[in-house]
């Protein structure tokens, strides 16, 4: 019997040693799976909030394009006539070119468009009479055509007096002092964006 006694003793011990276990584990078990629900749900929770942000980061990108494109918009067919930005802008050039400008004149020009339908650009013709070398000349009209505003040249007069040009014939062209009136339309968008 002693051999039953040390079974039984063992089984006994198996036994409790099992529920102790399972008193245990139970409580970690289910601690471990409150755990494991809230880790699935902060996965969740951080994939939802990454996807937000990328959405935002893409709106932003798109905002930033459209801003861009808005400013390169404004520069070339600004919201106003701008007088004061055009003046600096020529005189800009013509330091740049090395010409000297003696007058410039704008003229707003009135629509000739039916009066129901009012035209949304504006028009500004600008002369100037300025006096400078051949090159300084064309340095100065190839700049004008490549400003960001949109410019389109009307005419152009290029004139050299008579003592200059009885001279001319040994003279470099970079060296003949020329007078000349150019005329050009620059453009404004005339549109009231308060009042749409």
């Amino acid at each position: 019997m002693k051999k039953g006694y040390k079974i039984a003793i063992i089984i006994i011990l198996f036994l409790s040693l099992i529920g102790v276990l399972v008193f245990l584990i139970m409580p970690l078990a289910k601690n471990n799976t409150e755990l494991v629900l809230k880790i699935a749900q902060n996965t969740k929770n951080k994939k939802d909030f990454e996807d937000n942000i990328k959405s935002l980061l893409e709106i932003k990108s798109r905002y930033y394009i459209l801003n861009a494109k808005l400013d390169k918009y404004n520069t070339q067919l600004p919201p106003s006539g701008n007088i004061p930005v055009l003046t600096n802008q020529i005189y800009e050039i013509e330091k740049y070119s090395g010409i000297k400008i003696s007058t410039i004149n704008f003229l707003d020009i009135p629509d000739t468009a039916e009066a129901n339908i009012p035209n949304p650009v504006g028009s500004i013709m600008v002369n100037l009479n300025l006096t400078g070398t051949y090159y300084q000349l064309l340095t100065f009209l190839n700049t004008l055509e490549i400003m960001p505003r949109f410019v389109k040249i009307e005419s152009i007069t290029i004139l050299a007096n008579e003592a200059v040009a009885s001279t001319a014939e040994n003279t470099p062209l970079n060296q003949i002092i020329l007078s000349a009136a150019v005329s050009f339309n620059t453009y404004y968008d005339k549109t009231d964006y308060k009042n749409n």
